[in-house]
């Protein structure tokens, strides 16, 4: 059927509402037949677990502990990959940052206190996407779609409600890009979502480039 990639998920070591660790992550990942996975962890103004913004080096190694963690349990056919959930003080709206690699993460200091514009332009002069995620969500404002790639229109917690079947019509309207994701903090949130891909993906690079060709097939588990 392909290679299954998780795209939105958050560890305990650096989202304050994780409650599953890295290694354990990956652990489950695999035995649910994930060929990789993002770490989206959150990347919001005020700071993240443990790491107020003071110094930005010292902020993005903390942010990067949950991937790096992950990272030391990648093999030849699991793959782990930076990213983020990026929030601007402009509003409570959350992004998905897809592509990314840790360079670009320490070149960009303070970008979290950016906007969805200035972010934006950032990320595409860079070759990351730009995903807006779970749009339909209460308290979630409606941006120009010109500053986004996509809309994730499956999100897997089933905590909130995310109206996914809107989110699907937004992104088709607009003829964005669409993902899946388990938005995974917690157990029950496993292997809800995520993406199937034609062609394995080796690096960040791969991940931009199937998502924009349109190789792949949403997971979905309602």
């Amino acid at each position: 059927m392909g290679y299954l990639y998780e795209l939105h998920c958050h560890t305990s070591e650096v989202s304050s509402c994780g409650k599953i660790c890295a290694t354990e992550i990956v652990k489950l990942l695999k035995e649910n037949n994930y060929s990789g996975v993002v770490i989206t962890d959150h990347f919001t103004p005020g700071g993240i677990k443990g790491a107020p913004i003071t110094d930005w080096k010292e902020y993005i190694d903390t942010f990067l502990a949950g991937y790096r963690d992950a990272k030391e349990h990648e093999t030849q056919d699991f793959h782990v990959f930076p990213g983020a959930e990026i929030r601007f003080p402009e509003n409570d709206n959350d992004y998905l940052l897809l592509g990314v690699t840790e360079q670009f993460l320490y070149d960009n200091p303070y970008l979290n206190r950016t906007s969805l514009r200035e972010c934006s332009e950032i990320a595409h002069r860079n070759g990351v996407l730009i995903v807006q995620a779970h749009p339909m969500r209460n308290s979630m404002t409606i941006m120009k779609p010109d500053y986004l790639d996509g809309y994730e229109v499956y999100n897997g917690n089933k905590r909130h409600n995310s109206r996914n079947e809107i989110a699907d019509a937004w992104a088709t309207r607009n003829g964005k890009i669409k993902t899946s994701g388990s938005d995974l903090h917690e157990y029950e949130d496993l292997a809800r979502g995520g993406v199937w891909f034609e062609h394995e993906i080796l690096t960040p690079q791969d991940l931009v480039t199937e998502l924009k060709n349109g190789n792949y097939i949403l997971k979905k588990s309602e």
